[in-house]
């Protein structure tokens, strides 16, 4: 195994977070699983909660919540969108300092494309583990709503690809199929042909 993803939105302070991963570490251990711990939140921002993930879960993986760069107010609740894109370079680079592995989500369809670029640009140093993007899928009425526009068409997420293959590829970092469900990646990337592994 190689590693244990919690992911929950129960956690709307980041002292009942830090509370939960260093319960699960013990809880991990007695059963024998010694896998990395990753956490998708948007709670976890001190560099105190840093400090103890890191001496008390360790090895663990922050992956942010980062989920899209605009339009935040309106289509998240309050625990992820009061984290602004502009403050989320500093709290990677916080949480990288303090030796735990950084991460986020996106998910591609919802901003515009300069949006994307950028934001994809500006965290592309501070990550660690390669970035989950995800296509946006819209199940209903109210969904497709929520895309922006162009993003109905194939083309859209063959440009976001490309886009964020020129953000990612000098950090040598590189999509791997099990950590995401509905990516923009299957065998290559950037030119290169991925590894064979679970999908």
């Amino acid at each position: 195994m190689e590693e244990v993803t919690v992911s929950t939105g129960c956690f709307e302070r980041e002292g009942a977070a830090v509370a939960h991963l260093t319960a699960l570490r013990p809880a991990l251990e007695r059963a024998g699983v010694t896998a990395r711990i990753g956490f998708l939140t948007s709670v976890l921002r001190s560099d105190e909660a840093f400090e103890t993930i890191e001496s008390k879960v360790s090895p663990f993986v922050l992956r942010l919540t980062a989920e899209h760069f605009t339009r935040r107010e309106a289509l998240m609740k309050a625990t992820k969108a009061d984290l602004r894109p502009e403050k989320m370079p500093d709290l990677l680079a916080r949480a990288r300092k303090a030796g735990l592995d950084t991460s986020y989500t996106y998910i591609v369809g919802l901003d515009p494309m300069d949006d994307l670029a950028r934001g994809v640009n500006e965290l592309a140093d501070e990550v660690t583990a390669f970035p989950n993007f995800q296509v946006f899928q819209a199940h209903t009425v109210i969904m497709q709503g929520m895309r922006t526009p162009g993003a109905e068409s194939l083309e859209y997420y063959l440009q976001a690809r490309t886009v964020i293959e020129r953000a990612m590829a000098a950090t040598g970092l590189r999509p791997v199929g099990w950590e995401c469900y509905r990516p923009l990646w299957y065998f290559t990337f950037a030119g290169e042909d991925l590894v064979d592994g679970p999908r």
